[in-house]
């Protein structure tokens, strides 16, 4: 499992159709370590979260990050500027190649995962299975009708699961437009099918620019985990 000695050691080195996947255990780091590698603004912004769950993912993830990308880079953690499109997606401005480096982020209780990429539009999710939630009433007010339907022909035991897939693959999906919610969960399809190694295509009702192609990624005990990227093919890296 990734410790911050590690990240701290390794060198990540970024090409074409290369997605690397860092997978973190929160509970292996001491957010207080990790806090002298954000920026003021960012040990401003953790101070502000009130929730200790939520500030020590913050600060984990966001150090974590930054080391990434500097090892990517070659420069100091400290000269790293985060920008933020119109919907919250943060980036950098510096490439590599001529090329953007493109990541995202996600985590749930103890666990996250970073994705960082070279010219590939990225977005993860993982999830906790609730066996509590509502998973009836979600799936009927935020997925398709094609996932609707899909969902229904499941067996009962097998429906909460199926719908954890369903929700990680559209988390990641919305994540990787840099739309977020704002794309519209119901507007886009994505199928209850194990993936393979090429992915699954996402199937969009308002079409894009671009195809967008989803992965499962690393098999968590009572967690769900998704990849969507824009370029199909390639080998996904997974650092764990």
């Amino acid at each position: 499992m990734n410790t911050l000695d590690q990240i701290l050691q390794e060198r990540l080195v970024l090409s074409d159709n290369k997605i690397h996947i860092y997978l973190i255990q929160f509970d292996l780091f001491d957010d207080q370590h990790c806090m002298q590698y954000l920026s003021e603004d960012e040990r401003i912004r953790a101070e502000k979260l009130k929730i200790a769950e939520k500030k020590n993912q913050f600060v984990i993830t966001r150090s974590v990050l930054r080391l990434l990308l500097s090892s990517s880079l070659g420069k100091s953690y400290q000269d790293i500027d985060f920008f933020y499109g119109e919907h919250g997606k943060p980036s950098i401005k510096e490439s590599l190649n001529n090329k953007p480096i493109e990541f995202n982020i996600s985590h749930s209780e103890n666990y996250a995962l970073i994705a960082i990429a070279l010219g590939n539009r990225v977005g993860v999710d993982i999830e906790k299975i609730n066996a509590d939630i509502d998973h009836q009433s979600l799936s009927k007010r935020f997925f398709s009708e094609n996932e609707k339907n899909d969902l229904i022909k499941c067996a009962d035991e097998l429906q909460l699961d199926s719908f954890y897939r369903v929700w990680c693959r559209k988390e990641s999906f919305i994540k990787a437009t840099g739309k977020g919610v704002a794309y519209g969960l119901d507007r886009f399809s994505v199928t209850l099918d194990e993936t393979i190694d090429g992915g699954i295509e996402v199937l969009t009702f308002k079409p894009l620019d671009d195809k967008w192609f989803c992965y499962d990624l690393i098999n968590i005990d009572n967690y769900k985990t998704a990849l969507t990227t824009s370029i199909k093919g390639g080998g996904i890296i997974i650092h764990k």
